[in-house]
């Protein structure tokens, strides 16, 4: 009785270790965690790649001797910055020429030849000189004309806008940026511009009188086009770029914004000559 008993166990046990065999394992779950990276870890990233890069280390080299020697650092950025803004304006936008350099006869000659053809004188953007070459065309004295009024003015330009950031700090973030840009639209870029073309017009040989009609020429154009320009890039650089940077920012875009006054002034200058001789021709 016994021997059957312990056969049956047997065959139990053997059965019940088979099935346990024949039965799949579950797998383990998949993990769903995946590893997310924050946006503050992506700008880190990228920040500490341009600060290795060529570019970085001369930003840091530029913002250390901006807080060492700041007026220095101005005053040599400012004319670096009126310099390129002059070459570009006389080689990379050569339909308008500098007037200061052509004599009265000539500028009466061209005015002639203009009035035989259509009767009035000719638009400027009608008198494309492409006949010319680069060296040709080149002025160094506008150049050196141009490079002395940014050098002049660079320290009050620093003294003013480090005035802007350290004042009218309020509670508001944006009422501080909104006032500091106000500011700048409304007394800096006006008296900015009076002294640019003013400078520019006697510095050039003009009377007092042209350097009043110049004045009358360019002041609404420019001051316009500002207001479209400067308010947000002075709104951008307050709330975004580091004060030591300020400075390059802002010069990156007065590269081409002082191009824009330099080719402005010559064809305020080219119309004020084209009045006086019309003038000149009408009988008394």
């Amino acid at each position: 009785m016994l021997r059957p008993r312990l056969l049956a166990l047997r065959h139990s046990r053997a059965f019940s270790l088979s099935s346990s065999l024949a039965k799949p394992k579950p797998s383990a779950p998949l993990s769903t965690t995946t590893t997310l990276t924050s946006p503050s870890t992506v700008l880190s990233t990228a920040f500490s790649r341009i600060q290795a890069s060529s570019l970085g280390r001369a930003l840091l080299w530029y913002g250390d001797k901006q807080k060492k020697r700041p007026y220095w650092t101005q005053f040599f950025s400012t004319v670096v910055i009126f310099l390129l803004s002059d070459l570009s304006a006389q080689l990379l936008v050569p339909w308008i020429t500098d007037d200061d350099t052509t004599s009265h006869d000539d500028q009466e000659t061209q005015l002639n030849n203009t009035q035989t053809t259509k009767g009035i004188p000719e638009k400027y953007t009608d008198n494309k000189e492409t006949a010319k070459g680069i060296l040709e065309r080149y002025d160094p004295v506008r150049t050196l004309r141009h490079v002395s009024i940014g050098g002049f003015v660079a320290i009050p330009s620093y003294t003013w806008f480090m005035f802007v950031h350290n004042n009218f700090n309020y509670a508001s973030k944006f009422l501080s940026i909104a006032t500091k840009v106000v500011l700048s639209q409304v007394i800096y870029a006006p008296l900015f511009n009076v002294y640019f073309f003013s400078a520019q017009s006697l510095l050039s040989g003009a009377s007092w009188t042209e350097t009043l009609q110049r004045l009358q020429v360019t002041l609404p154009v420019s001051i316009v086009n500002s207001a479209k320009i400067w308010p947000a890039v002075s709104a951008f650089m307050f709330l975004y770029i580091d004060p030591a940077f300020r400075a390059i920012f802002a010069g990156t875009i007065a590269l081409g914004w002082q191009t824009y006054l330099s080719w402005l002034n010559q064809v305020a200058a080219k119309e004020v000559r084209e009045r006086e001789l019309l003038a000149s021709k009408v009988p008394v």
